[in-house]
């Protein structure tokens, strides 16, 4: 029998698992009816007999009044969520079903008004920029750093600066009354893609006077408030509210199936009031995330998130020390093997990280130093940012930090695409560098894989493998470009030589470098869409165009341009379209992913890109 201990552990899950038990006749939706509907059929049972029994069981309609109210966040769903917000430090959180980027949205419908100044990070996640849009606000961007690897950095201290907000606020072409004008949200992403944190606690300091709220985007950062590496760079960490200081109220919306256990799309949204005079009517965020949320909410997902919840608060430290201990190994054993094959005037995989003599668990070895050259990034001084070390980016040859690329290279998009089929998928893909997440609960034969994997691939170039033999439905495909003569030494060097030519090393920080220039607030540009005033141009076509759709290529995954900003008649944004095109073109199977790009097939049989730009109007002019 549980005692009263483990019940108040993972309350909802536990309520859920007693009522599934029950096994009870449901004459109310969903029409599965706990998983028999689904044995009335073949194909029905084949799912069935896949996810099991209780998957069903425990999905269920709201009019089970047993387990409170989701939607209204009250009874054992509020239990669950009251409890959660103990364990992560926070006023109020709520428990959200449609991902984190339903949860930045409901930030933005409880703070945020039409018209509104939002100061945001220009290397933000799209979702930030769809609630821009979709609220009608005004937005003052924040510049990250950026390297020649494709890395988006921190933003630097000095863009948070009383100077440098009220500068940008008087430079916004978006702004006609600039008198009394005052950020009502600032968004900061907490920690960045490649595992760079912040130290929220001081950022929290510097921007108390300057914004109504803040809100910290901590989607890939659900576990920072459990290990003490990571003390004061958490938006809801105790060691904040001790503190005693003045702050403005701060959202932080984390992806609790990102990398802790919830099912996918299970996120959580923290509030905590500030000490100022601005306060936040908690109705209204209960009506924000109304809004925004199923009326058929997915109770075991609900479950999933309460039980990540429980985990974090009672071994959440001794996971993630775990995590840190597997992610440390494995980086200690490339180093090893890198030397090794150094000495051996033989090329092997790096790791994209500062150095240290002695590599640990000791927070002031990952800090970011502007004096240093390893992280590539210009203009930092000491930001007091952190690598998270159990987000690992490994650097295959090819570009120096600086910029500069080498007679040879291995662009990671070959090794990605092998290690995928060794059933190896990492998280994220670069020119020359991949990504992959140490998640609390990585077990040493996944490592062990792994780094089998890499030692693989060397094997296979450095030999020469033929291509058709790796990547035989590939050179199915497209035969006259993988042809049985290429080898796998052969077509890595083919697409490095192409990136030279390119010089992507200097298209890379360009296209970042100078943001475009706003001529329309982005839900204006929007509204021309859905008015029909757009119309969609070839890159030759696009210079000096108004964006209608948000243009964002992955990797990075950071907007080159937002909508109602101006394509440049030349420069990085152009030269990238045009070189991924190209790519495309000529190295089918390992393009750029992009988002608000349209890729045609011409009678020719090659990829063209197509844009959606706002049809040009008599006379342009700003529109607020």
């Amino acid at each position: 029998m549980e005692n009263e201990k483990s019940k108040k552990n993972a309350p909802f899950f536990r309520a859920l698992k007693e009522f599934a038990l029950k096994k009870a006749d449901m004459w109310s939706t969903p029409g599965h009816g706990g998983g028999s509907g689904m044995k009335s059929s073949e194909t029905g049972r084949e799912f069935y007999e896949f996810f099991g029994k209780n998957i069903f069981r425990a999905d269920i309609s709201s009019s089970v009044s047993d387990l409170g109210e989701i939607l209204d966040h009250e009874g054992l769903a509020e239990d669950a969520e009251k409890e959660a917000a103990r364990i992560f430090g926070a006023d109020t959180t709520f428990f959200i079903l449609n991902g984190t980027s339903t949860a930045n949205k409901v930030v933005f419908f409880a703070s945020v008004a039409p018209g509104d100044i939002v100061l945001v990070g220009r290397n933000c996640h799209k979702s930030i920029l769809h609630s821009i849009i979709i609220n009608e606000a005004i937005p003052i961007y924040l510049r990250p750093a950026k390297n020649s690897y494709g890395l988006i950095g921190p933003i630097p201290k000095s863009e948070f600066t009383k100077e440098a907000v009220r500068q940008k606020i008087k430079e916004s072409p978006l702004i006609t009354d600039k008198r009394s004008k005052k950020v009502q949200l600032t968004v900061v992403t907490n920690s960045t893609y490649d595992g760079l944190i912040y130290d929220a606690d001081d950022l929290q300091d510097k921007m108390a006077e300057l914004t109504h709220f803040m809100h910290f985007d901590e989607a890939w950062y659900a576990y920072g408030n459990f290990h003490p590496f990571y003390k004061g760079r958490y938006a809801m960490s105790a060691f904040q509210k001790k503190r005693g200081k003045k702050r403005a109220p701060v959202f932080a919306t984390q992806s609790t199936h990102k990398l802790l256990w919830a099912f996918s799309q299970g996120s959580m949204l923290h509030f905590r009031q500030g000490t100022g005079k601005y306060e936040l009517d908690l109705q209204g965020l209960k009506e924000a995330s109304l809004m925004h949320a199923s009326t058929s909410p997915f109770y075991p997902m609900f479950a999933s998130i309460d039980v990540s919840a429980a985990v974090m608060g009672t071994e959440g430290e001794k996971l993630l020390s775990k995590a840190m201990d597997a992610a440390i190994k494995f980086r200690r054993e490339i180093n090893f093997r890198f030397k090794k094959h150094k000495k051996q005037d033989s090329w092997y995989y790096e790791l994209w990280q500062p150095e240290m003599k002695k590599m640990d668990k000791n927070p002031s070895q990952w800090l970011i130093e502007g004096r240093e050259s390893w992280h590539g990034f210009e203009g930092l001084e000491n930001e007091n940012v952190l690598l998270d070390p159990i987000k690992v980016t490994l650097l295959t040859p090819g570009i120096e930090e600086n910029g500069e690329m080498l007679p040879y290279g291995i662009p990671a998009g070959v090794l990605s695409k092998f290690l995928n089929t060794r059933k190896i998928v990492p998280e994220k893909t670069g020119f020359y560098n991949i990504l992959f997440l140490f998640a609390p609960g990585v077990y040493e034969q996944k490592e062990e894989r792994l780094l089998a994997a890499l030692e693989e691939f060397k094997t296979l170039h450095d030999k020469n493998e033929p291509v058709i033999n790796i990547f035989p439905q590939l050179a199915a495909e497209h035969p006259q470009i993988y042809t049985p003569e290429l080898g796998l030494k052969d077509l890595c060097a083919k697409i490095h030589d192409f990136l030279y030519i390119s010089q992507i090393f200097e298209i890379i920080p360009k296209m970042y470098n100078d943001l475009p220039v706003q001529v329309m607030a982005p839900h204006k540009a929007y509204y021309g869409l859905v008015e029909g005033r757009t119309e969609y141009l070839s890159i030759a076509e696009v210079p000096g165009r108004t964006a209608a759709f948000m243009i964002l290529p992955y990797p990075p995954g950071i907007p080159l341009i937002m909508p109602g900003e101006k394509f440049p008649e030349s420069g990085g944004i152009i030269d990238f379209l045009k070189m991924s095109e190209s790519f495309d073109n000529q190295f089918p199977g390992f393009s750029t992913e992009f988002h608000g790009v349209k890729k045609v097939a011409t009678a020719d049989g090659k990829t063209e890109y197509h844009i959606n730009c706002l049809k040009k109007p008599k006379k342009e002019k700003i529109q607020h």
